[in-house]
């Protein structure tokens, strides 16, 4: 009688991912630096062809239930309210029951709750963590060799923080792009117009030179540190915020003057007003665009001189002056 063996089963995948589909910029961009830092992952997209034509409901219950080592549940409104979520993460939770150690990794975008994840279960918070940092902590999970900290990380840890929380303000660039604002205080008296013009005005310059000052050589260089020295990835972190905080205020800035209802005389200023914030924005946006193109081969260029037309404010305002 031939003895019997235990066979291990070897996972087909290190990690599968359980996502919302409106959570699938960031899952991107976790499944991507997964797969540079050598971690197989399931990650829906890839296998296209391979899921095509297939019985989902068993394929899907395959991968979550008996094919990856762990699985990261991305949590969010939109994960708690979909149908194949519910069925990918059903699988997920009747693996974890029978299994000796933990196998289900939650990751939250926000505080949902979800039905099954016990209260007290570790989770990582995305709402401050960069794809880039999530895929890092996955790979240390699975046991993926760590070869410490490519030359050049510092910018790219500027430009993923900065890219999380640009994301995260894309419903209020599209309020700003579509004109929208609520309505913020009424104006009734011709010299509160112009006085809260002025003081909206100098708020404008004073953002504008918050971002550069932000940028400036010092402080690029308290956060980078000199050269031929490694950064203080903290100080990166305050420094990317800061610089979004000054991109939202522009936004506010913009949408404050847009809320406010003056004599009408003064409409046309305050939109003209308004306005100004385009061209800074934009300039921002090209920047963000550009560093990151720049720090995947790590390096970028912090420089940034924001300008502006002032001639459709300045006309509006001679108006309202000789009225």
């Amino acid at each position: 009688m031939v003895p019997a063996t235990n066979i291990h089963l070897v996972p087909k995948y290190d990690v599968c991912l359980s996502f919302a589909g409106e959570d699938r910029p960031y899952v991107e961009e976790v499944a991507r630096h997964l797969t540079e830092l050598g971690v197989s992952r399931f990650y829906d997209t890839d296998e296209q062809a391979d899921l095509w034509g297939k019985n989902l409901v068993e394929h899907l219950d395959q991968i979550y239930r008996h094919d990856s080592r762990f699985c990261v549940m991305f949590i969010s409104a939109a994960y708690a309210r979909k149908m194949w979520t519910k069925h990918e993460r059903q699988s997920a939770f009747d693996r974890a029951l029978v299994s000796d150690s933990e196998y289900v990794l939650p990751a939250r975008f926000d505080d949902t709750e979800i039905p099954a994840l016990r209260v007290g279960t570790g989770y990582l918070d995305l709402r401050d963590r960069t794809p880039r940092e999530l895929a890092e902590m996955i790979a240390k999970k699975v046991g993926t060799p760590d070869s410490g900290p490519k030359p050049g990380w510092e910018y790219q840890l500027f430009s993923d923080t900065v890219g999380l929380h640009m994301r995260n303000l894309k419903d209020k660039r599209i309020r700003h792009e579509m004109g929208v604002a609520k309505p913020k205080r009424m104006i009734t008296e011709d010299v509160d117009a112009i006085d809260t013009f002025r003081a909206r005005s100098r708020a404008f310059d004073g953002i504008l030179n918050t971002v550069e000052t932000l940028l400036s050589p010092g402080r690029v260089q308290m956060a980078f540190g000199p050269a031929g020295r490694p950064g203080d990835s903290d100080k990166i972190k305050y420094l990317a915020n800061s610089f979004v905080e000054q991109y939202e205020s522009l936004l506010d800035w913009s949408a404050e003057l847009r809320g406010t209802t003056t004599p009408d005389r003064y409409k046309a200023l305050y939109e003209a007003a308004a306005h100004l914030a385009d061209e800074p924005l934009e300039q921002i946006e090209r920047f963000v665009e550009e560093f990151a193109v720049a720090s995947n081969r790590g390096a970028g260029d912090l420089r940034l001189n924001l300008k502006y037309n002032t001639d459709a404010v300045e006309a509006e305002l001679k108006k309202v002056q000789t009225t």
